[in-house]
């Protein structure tokens, strides 16, 4: 199941597009609008979406990111964090946007070893560099970033001391 930005046909603000397979399904966290059927999974699933876009209230608001640009980066940042078989990959993708240079580009063939929540989240951080052309650093994630270079390139520490 995929979920893309579209436009609501009824208020003309950024509705939800959901594709599965054959079923498609409109839904506008704004004015209520919907359009198209959905199971009772991918309702669950369109609602955490939507929550995430609309800003769930479990953080203070981001001077910069959106709720959903903040939720999507600190939702990658705890996933690089962990120790599973996507966290290297989020890592990766993560670190080369804090120093490409040192840390190593990000390899586009590992996004075919990700779920798609995980790349959903990687598309949302990139529209909002596209857009706003900021380091991690200016975002206030210095030391989240830092922790992530300890754990994933200690050697780039080891060089400098």
């Amino acid at each position: 199941m995929n979920i893309y930005h579209s436009t609501c046909p009824s208020c003309g603000n950024e509705a939800d597009h959901l594709v599965d397979g054959n079923i498609i399904a409109v839904r506008c966290a704004h004015c209520g609008y919907w359009a198209g059927e959905l199971s009772g999974t991918q309702e669950r699933r369109l609602k955490r979406h939507q929550d995430r876009r609309m800003g769930s209230g479990d953080h203070d608001a981001h001077p910069i990111l959106t709720p959903e640009e903040y939720w999507a980066l600190t939702y990658l940042i705890r996933l690089a964090q962990s120790d599973t078989g996507q966290s290297g990959r989020v890592a990766n993708f993560l670190l080369s946007w804090w120093n490409s240079a040192s840390c190593g580009a990000f390899d586009l063939t590992d996004l075919w070893g990700l779920d798609d929540e995980i790349t959903q989240a990687m598309q949302v951080v990139i529209r909002f560099l596209c857009r706003r052309q900021h380091y991690p650093d200016t975002l206030g994630l210095k030391a989240e970033f830092q922790a992530l270079i300890e754990q994933w390139r200690p050697h780039l520490l080891e060089e400098e001391a």
